[in-house]
């Protein structure tokens, strides 16, 4: 297998890609990223690459948010309200979940600069057609006031910058207005309606475009008509001038001059009619353009990118291309087959095995691995006004009335250890097993919880997964947690490598995982798997059998095994494994 500390490297990862988010099982395995119902899974890649370890995270943030936060039963009138909707919605969410969890809003804006720098995320440019600019405005700017990614104004900006090219003033005011509007949504249907009003302004443009040519066209026959008027009558003066007597030489320059002049405005006029035409020209191609945006918009047919699907597709791009050795390829093997972790279980309520043991057997815990799991220091630290050692020191003191001048030793207790319970819940484990073993762990977290020695209690089976009573930061201890009720098969195996690798993250020294179970684990080959994993970690394992025999389980050393037939008995089997130098 590969070296220590990559390994070490993966679990960590793992550990903490693993970890219970809301209820919502995280699972890793094969080369597809997916969301499904309350699970996620992340597919197996190089998690020695920061970049693939941010993308995991950031997705897993990701659909967290929309599990948690986003309303799946919203009406869409098209699909194109239904993906700009969308753009809207992650913005909106992934606010509420960096402001939830301030890692969760660093892994997400982590996995924004990496799609920047993947060309997920790209810069706008002009020859973009303009319904692909408002979408691009949308999605920047909308991510920039919602999310806060504020690297994205840039590209917003300019996109917008380009929609002048296109739409008027009071478009771009409209649209910007409309968008602005994402730092006041509370809901997927806020975002819903702010989505359909963008598809309803693009629209009305068009009208506005085909009411313009049409009132242009009566004012230049109105003009038309007014200057034909303005000419007869001149004529009519000019009839009647020629009428008087004859105009003298100077009028005849005059009219000479005049002639002059009005070749100037012809001039003028022929290069107006080519500007105007140039501009009627442009508006016409405006005009087209914009036709062209409502016709993709009643059509449906658009193609928008969805940011989920987008770190799917290079998440799996990422573990395909991933070319593991043959160490690596065992790591893979390793690491795919883990249980997902819960702190949610809805079989509940089984009654513990006498009950009124329990107390006492907490207290033989405590008692039991007291010696083991804490290191006693002895110092000479302290100063007494008798005894054998004298202080020089302090015999400066004595002749201003100090007469502490003996040193005595001071013992310092110092806590080394982290201890994880896994309780085999499998449907073998009913019939009286099961109500021993929720009594073992209840028995052994409240002795460990007064050595305050970190510690946590897992329950698992092939419906349940790994459920976690109580986690390694949880001081409380609720009983009702631990009356689980068993069903099913036994991933113990399964179940090891994810308690393994919770544990490996604790900064103890000391590490040591209990195991209790009736034997025959589901996959026996998985359960070789955790045992060689834990030796790599540095994390012994010790079981007790509830109702077994020691051949019901292949690959363990007989010194860490032990019988256990009930709670009163936990004293002893305790001692036993003490005696064996597991710690």
């Amino acid at each position: 297998m590969k070296s220590k500390n990559r390994v070490i490297k993966v679990a960590r990862v793992l550990s903490k890609l693993m970890s219970d988010r809301e209820g919502i099982k995280v699972t890793v395995g094969g080369s597809t990223a997916y969301s499904c119902g309350g699970r996620i899974n992340i597919p197996f890649g190089d998690f020695t690459d920061p970049d693939y370890v941010s993308m995991t995270h950031g997705y897993i943030d990701h659909e967290i948010g929309h599990e948690k936060h986003t309303s799946f039963s919203i009406n869409f009138k098209s699909k194109l309200h239904s993906n700009l909707c969308n753009i809207f919605e992650d913005a909106r969410m992934e606010k509420l979940v960096g402001s939830e969890y301030p890692g969760a809003k660093l892994n997400l804006e982590k996995l924004v600069l990496i799609a920047i720098k993947k060309g997920l995320f790209s810069e706008p440019v002009s020859s973009d057609n303009p319904l692909s600019l408002v979408l691009t405005y949308c999605l920047y700017k909308g991510r920039v006031l919602g999310a806060g990614n504020l690297c994205l104004d840039q590209y917003a900006e300019q996109a917008l910058a380009y929609l002048k090219a296109t739409y008027d003033n009071n478009f771009i005011h409209s649209l910007t207005e409309i968008v602005h509007g994402i730092t006041n949504t509370r809901s997927t249907r806020d975002c819903a309606d702010m989505a359909w009003k963008v598809i309803e302004l693009m629209k009305s443009t068009d009208e506005e475009e085909q009411e313009e040519p049409e009132n242009g066209d009566d004012s230049d026959d109105s003009e038309s008509d007014e200057q034909s008027d303005g000419e007869q009558s001149d004529g009519e003066q000019s009839d009647g001038e020629q009428s008087d007597d004859e105009q003298s030489d100077d009028e005849q320059s005059d009219d000479e001059q005049s002639d002059g002049e009005q070749s100037d405005d012809s001039s003028t006029d022929t290069n107006g009619n080519e500007a105007s035409a140039e501009d009627q020209e442009n508006g016409n191609q405006t005009s087209r353009i914009i036709k062209s945006v409502i016709d993709a918009i009643e059509d449906d047919n658009i193609e928008v990118p969805d940011f989920h699907e987008m770190i799917a597709e290079e998440l799996r791009q990422e573990a395909e291309n991933f070319s593991p050795s043959e160490d690596d390829s065992e790591l893979r093997d390793i690491f795919s087959n883990t249980l997902p972790v819960t702190t949610k279980w809805k079989e509940m309520g089984l009654p513990f095995n006498n009950p009124e043991l329990i107390p006492s057997a907490g207290k033989a815990v405590y008692r039991t691995l007291h010696r083991a799991l804490i290191d006693d220091t002895e110092e000479l630290n302290g100063f007494r006004n008798r005894g054998r050692k004298l202080s020089s020191k302090k015999l400066v003191g004595s002749v201003l009335g100090d007469d502490r001048i003996f040193k005595t030793p001071v013992i310092e207790n110092e806590l080394s250890a982290a201890i994880s319970i896994l309780i085999d819940a499998s449907g073998s484990m009913a019939g009286g097993y099961q109500e021993i073993a929720n009594a073992v762990a209840l028995a052994m977290s409240k002795g460990l919880q007064s050595l305050q020695v970190t510690n946590e209690i897992g329950f698992y089976s092939s419906e349940m997964c790994l459920y976690i009573a109580k986690p390694f930061n949880q001081k409380y201890i609720d009983a009702k947690r631990f009356q689980v009720c068993s069903d099913l098969y036994t991933p113990s195996g399964e179940a090891m490598k994810s308690a393994l690798m919770r544990l490996n993250s604790q900064s103890e020294d000391k590490k040591c995982l209990f195991l209790v179970t009736d034997g025959e684990p589901s996959c026996p080959g998985s359960f070789i798997e955790a045992l060689e994993l834990a030796k790599i970690l540095g994390i012994s394992i010790a079981v007790l059998g509830v109702g077994m025999t020691r051949d019901n389980i292949d690959g363990l050393d007989d010194k860490y095994f032990t019988n256990l037939e009930c709670v009163s008995n936990l004293k002893t089997a305790l001692s036993k494994i003490v005696k064996s130098n597991i710690f």
